[in-house]
């Protein structure tokens, strides 16, 4: 049985990487990995689950550690940005947030979300293309886990979250190092966007923390802003 189950285990994690693969292939674009991620919906938490995906409980202890105030935490309005199936607001729950939103592009993964009974409202769309149908200053904060990577969240994304979040919020984005370093979209563009908002007085930088085993073996890294 004990082979049995490492063999099993062994054909999850090829075909999890497969799937994974899929989703950030160079110059896929963005309504293809959409399509990926809807196809491949039901197996996702089972494909992250493999590779021991920790981003989204990381993502919740920055936030409880912004909102060290439980009954604060029970009343700030996040947006779960790049939600997928809901894993961020399931480890937030679980540290008393309660007034959550969720927006992702993907139909089939939001409808997983959706059944965690996390979320208040559902955003079904990209972000940073144009201004979502959302009013300004709405949110207390944001916060994403696992959103940047090829065909993924592009860096005029930043400037819609400042547009909604309030003065005084928070923007958390947890994803791994690699990503920020080797994805073409992002090399020589990223900073310099959270360097021109830093500038134009939309946000400034409270911190950015290093951590082993985003994934398994897979430095991550949490850039946290604070809106001005």
């Amino acid at each position: 049985m004990a082979v049995l189950a490492e063999n099993a285990n062994t054909s999850l994690m090829a075909e999890a990487q497969e799937t994974i693969n899929r989703y950030v292939e160079p110059g896929l674009g963005k309504e293809r990995s959409v399509q990926t991620y809807n196809e491949t919906c039901d197996k996702y938490d089972e494909y992250t689950g493999a590779f021991e995906y920790c981003g989204p409980a990381y993502a919740a202890k920055v936030m409880r550690d912004l909102y060290p105030d439980k009954i604060q935490r029970s009343r700030v309005r996040i947006l779960d940005v790049a939600a997928g199936t809901g894993l961020v607001g399931a480890e937030m729950k679980k540290l008393g947030f309660k007034n959550m939103d969720a927006l992702d592009p993907s139909k089939g993964m939001m409808d997983i979300a959706r059944g965690r009974g996390c979320y208040n409202k559902l955003y079904i769309d990209f972000i940073g293309e144009y201004d979502l149908n959302i009013s300004g200053d709405t949110y207390d904060a944001i916060v994403m886990s696992g959103g940047m990577g090829e065909n993924m969240i592009p860096v005029s994304a930043f400037i819609e979250m400042t547009r909604i979040v309030k003065p005084g919020g928070f923007i958390v984005n947890v994803t791994r190092i690699e990503h920020l370093e080797n994805c073409k979209d992002y090399v020589g563009n990223l900073e310099p966007m959270l360097d021109k908002l830093q500038e134009a007085g939309r946000w400034t930088e409270v911190d950015r923390i290093s951590f082993p085993n985003f994934l398994r073996g897979k430095e991550g890294i949490a850039l946290i802003h604070k809106v001005l």
